[in-house]
């Protein structure tokens, strides 16, 4: 099983990319680090102060040991005969250094700051952002999340996204198949 990573800056387009494969591959598998965020209650939540709001952006805010063990028993599991591709997918994915081992591939999709605001404020969330949230909190976040990864993996790949979807899928597409991934059947 061929097991790819795809992280990046909020709102950058990861989730679309990891469903266009989903939808065009047979035999994949898609685990969203997005399904594992904590309840809003959650007592493992660090609030930002002076917003009095939760910080999403953090680890923390994820719980990370239950995708943990869902990624193993997919990989562990009888279901891995049947399965080609694993994709990961979630914005702070390759700041685990174990989901980050399991990646044959890592790709990191990034987007400047006016058009990730833009994006994000075009979204509804649950709860919603409170005024001051993106500024304070979300890009300062992306950015250090950013900085990180790029400077603990010399082999990411990394992906503009805030070009054409499609152009984004072709790059993808390009950088599995230069990265020894052989897929025998598109839906």
């Amino acid at each position: 099983m061929f097991v790819l990573g795809i992280s990046g800056v909020t709102c950058s387009g990861k989730t679309t990319l990891a469903r266009l494969l989903k939808k065009d591959w047979v035999n994949c598998i898609h685990l969203c680090q997005d399904d594992y965020f904590l309840p809003e209650d959650s007592p493992r939540h660090v609030v930002v102060p002076h917003l009095g709001h939760n910080n999403w952006e953090l680890i923390t805010a994820l719980d990370m040991d239950r995708m943990k063990t869902d990624i193993r028993e997919v990989m562990n599991s009888s279901l891995k005969d049947g399965v080609d591709l694993l994709i990961l997918e979630g914005f702070l994915l390759l700041n685990d250094t174990e989901l980050s081992s399991y990646c044959d591939v890592k790709v990191y999709v990034d987007v400047p700051y006016e058009e990730c605001r833009r994006r994000r404020f075009s979204r509804t969330y649950d709860p919603p952002d409170v005024p001051g949230y993106f500024d304070d909190v979300v890009w300062p976040e992306s950015q250090k999340n950013r900085k990180l990864v790029l400077s603990q993996f010399p082999d990411l790949c990394v992906l503009d996204g805030s070009l054409p979807v499609n152009v984004l899928y072709k790059m993808l597409l390009e950088i599995l198949t230069e990265k020894g991934f052989k897929k025998a059947v598109i839906h």
